[in-house]
């Protein structure tokens, strides 16, 4: 009776045109397997320069070379390059010790170190130098994508879409011979934030290392990083920026709208799975994906600054910079700070002049300064 019951319920369900979205796909969707790489719009004559604010001329140092990347590094200080994992993608890193350093004696504070706009850790090189002269372990990082770095990795073939809930039962699968897309035009401030929480962890576990002691810097950029970093992860207990590109609206960010070619571009992205790219840099000039322009506008950084809270925060700008508004910027953010804080102008240069001679040593030993007098 019971058998007669079932069966004409599973009849009735059939009849009624039941679905059961757990079983696997009668009809999965098809990956494409040939790539079709962007086609690159034309290159400019030259990376992006601003005016000096005053002449109203294109500034006379228009980005950095390899004469502002040397550096002489100081008596006793060791260096170690090292791969730590961001999303699983592994980036590198550089980790300059302090003269005296032991592993299994010291316990010392560390900075991590990031770089603006379209950079690498080799214009930094010299800052993590200066710090581990005072005392201190200092660790500059390249992003994901970028410098040393691997690239973020899109599998085109094998593929598998559908197949069932069962796939869920197994959470790990390795493919060899696998075809893949490695990239390495993304530039997004929240990728690039979530690296530098990552080097904070790797450096945490560092031997040698007070892992209650962990402070940030960062350039240009990489200053609104910072501010963004020290604003969400109560691990960074100090703070110090240069020239930084902090931006927003301090209550919050608004819904982001789309028209235009933003909107197609989204559009395209979701559906094949690359939009369109574009050229940007200061030092050279590279190839990015568009949808930094859309990135970007979410990248509020100034609502972090109401986050600090005790936390020392110092900030370090040039008096005539082209890029960045320091009343808006980095002065604008320091007001919401309510513990110690600092404000140093270096007077009489432009954005990139801070990376070299006098502007530099100013820089450089304020920041140092800072974290040795307030990491303890």
């Amino acid at each position: 009776m019971i058998s007669t019951i079932a069966s004409l319920v599973t009849l009735s369900m059939m009849q009624q045109g039941v679905v059961h979205p757990e079983a696997p796909a009668a009809k999965p969707p098809v990956i494409e397997k040939t790539v079709t790489l962007p086609v690159a719009p034309p290159k400019p004559a030259s990376p992006v320069v601003g005016n000096d604010p005053r002449t109203k001329q294109p500034v006379a140092k228009r980005g950095l070379g390899p004469t502002d990347y040397a550096y002489t590094m100081p008596e006793g200080v060791t260096t170690k390059e090292v791969v730590y994992y961001s999303d699983g993608v592994a980036c590198y890193g550089k980790v300059f010790y302090p003269k005296g350093f032991n592993a299994q004696t010291s316990k010392l504070p560390a900075i991590v170190l990031g770089q603006g706009w379209a950079g690498t850790h080799v214009s930094i090189e010299k800052y993590a130098a200066a710090f581990a002269k005072h005392g201190l372990v200092a660790m500059t990082i390249d992003y994901r994508g970028w410098g040393n770095s691997e690239g973020f990795v899109r599998l085109i073939s094998p593929n598998d879409l559908g197949g069932g809930m069962e796939k869920d039962e197994s959470r790990h699968k390795v493919i060899n011979n696998a075809t893949v897309w490695v990239k390495r035009t993304r530039l997004d401030a929240a990728d690039q934030q979530e690296d530098y929480r990552n080097a904070i962890s790797f450096i945490q576990g560092e031997p040698g290392v007070n892992p209650d002691l962990i402070g940030v810097w960062g350039s240009s950029y990489a200053g609104g990083n910072s501010l963004a970093v020290a604003g969400q992860d109560a691990r960074v207990k100090a703070i110090a920026v240069q020239i930084p590109g902090i931006g927003g609206n301090p209550n919050g960010t608004p819904a982001m709208t789309y028209a235009g070619p933003i909107l197609q571009d989204a559009i395209k992205r979701a559906r094949t799975g690359q939009g369109a790219e574009m050229w940007t840099g200061y030092s050279r000039s590279l190839l990015i994906d568009s949808d930094m322009l859309e990135a970007n506008r979410e990248n509020n950084t100034m609502q972090w600054a109401k986050n600090i809270g005790e936390r020392p925060f110092m900030v370090v700008v040039a008096q005539y910079d082209e890029l960045i508004n320091n009343d808006n910027a980095g002065k604008a953010a320091l007001e919401f700070a309510k513990g110690p804080k600092e404000y140093i102008v270096v007077p009489d240069i432009t954005h990139f002049e801070m990376y070299s001679g006098k502007p530099f040593e100013i820089s450089s030993e304020a920041a140092a300064r800072w974290f040795a007098t307030h990491l303890k």
